[in-house]
C-alpha cells in the first residue's frame, strides 16, 4: 500500500473529487492546511504572511491505484501557475482498521 499525499489550491478541490469518485470509491482525508514553498513575492501582503491557504489530502491506496489517482489530481490541480501544489506518494508499511 502506499500513502498518497496531496497538498493543492483549495478553489480545486471539487473537480479533483469528482475525478477520483470515477476512478474509486476512495477512502480519504482532506484538511485544511496552510503554508510556502518555493514562492514569489507579488505583493507587500505575501513579505508579511508568506503563508497560503491550502487543501491537503491523504489517500491510502493499494499499489495499483496509485498511477489513476496521482494522475487525476495532477489533471484536475494544474492551473499553469505557481503555486499549483505537491503530490507526495510514501510507502505504508502497516495499517490497522479500528
Amino acid at each position: 500500500m502506499k500513502l498518497i499525499i496531496a497538498i493543492v489550491r483549495p478553489h480545486t478541490l471539487d473537480k479533483i473529487v469528482v475525478a477520483l469518485e470515477d476512478i474509486e470509491n476512495f477512502p480519504g482525508t482532506i484538511t485544511d492546511v496552510e503554508g510556502f514553498g518555493r514562492r514569489l513575492q507579488t505583493s507587500a501582503f505575501d513579505s508579511l504572511n508568506p503563508f497560503k491557504l491550502k487543501k491537503q489530502i491523504e489517500i491510502a491506496a493499494n499499489e495499483d491505484m496509485v498511477e489513476p489517482i496521482v494522475e487525476a489530481i495532477r489533471a484536475h490541480a494544474h492551473t499553469g501557475k505557481k503555486g499549483d501544489g505537491i503530490i507526495v506518494v510514501l510507502p505504508i508499511e502497516n495499517a490497522v482498521l479500528i
